[in-house]
């Protein structure tokens, strides 16, 4: 009977212990697990962020750069628009006004000719002006593409690793249980043997 009493005692004794080691491998693997995946989550924010606050620039760069192709095609609206050249025609058109006015040529072949040449050398350099302030733009998109797609890259690797810890804590933990569950399997053997042994023996 005393037998009997030591070796249930035994088993359970074990048996909390084998629960307490396997409800331990469970709570480690949900934190590891928890923490991998907090990682994943705050990678997300900031690439979110990241691009966000890069948009505007990648955006920009992109308007540039159909604004160069619609230019190259023919199409100088957006050329012909841009308040730099039309300043800078307004500007030099009531100059020339001004002075035919006070030198009595306002009506004149001369004043023509001034104001063909002006209007000519003013569009060839406004044209320049426009397509390097539009070249400058659609390389600052460039870059913040070429930024995005680090970033992108970094972002994704940095979230592989964290699903690959992830599931390594789970892992361990899972095998952790079975260690618990194996070892109580022995112990319990054990104590049933050293029971037998005494009943028996």
């Amino acid at each position: 009977m005393v037998a009997a009493v030591v070796a249930v005692a035994g088993m359970a004794v074990s048996a909390y212990s084998s629960n307490k080691q396997s409800q331990a491998a469970k709570k480690a693997g949900q934190a590891g697990a928890d923490a991998s995946y907090a990682d994943i989550a705050e990678r997300q924010r900031q690439y979110d962020q990241s691009r966000a606050d890069q948009l505007p620039f990648l955006n920009a760069g992109y308007d540039s750069l159909e604004r160069q192709n619609a230019f190259l095609n023919g199409d100088t609206s957006g050329f012909e628009s841009s308040p730099d050249y039309q300043f800078r025609m307004d500007q030099g058109i009531k100059a020339l006004d001004r002075s035919a006015a006070a030198h009595g040529r306002l009506m004149s072949g001369g004043y023509g000719q001034d104001l063909t040449s002006f209007a000519q050398g003013t569009a060839a350099q406004g044209a320049n002006d426009y397509w390097n302030k539009l070249a400058g733009r659609a390389g600052q998109g460039m870059t913040t593409a070429g930024s995005l797609q680090s970033l992108g890259q970094s972002t994704a690797n940095g979230m592989s690793d964290a699903y690959t810890n992830a599931a390594n804590a789970r892992s361990q933990s899972a095998y952790g249980q079975a260690n618990a569950a194996s070892n109580f399997a022995n112990q319990a053997g054990q104590w049933g043997a050293w029971y037998a042994g005494q009943k028996y023996g």
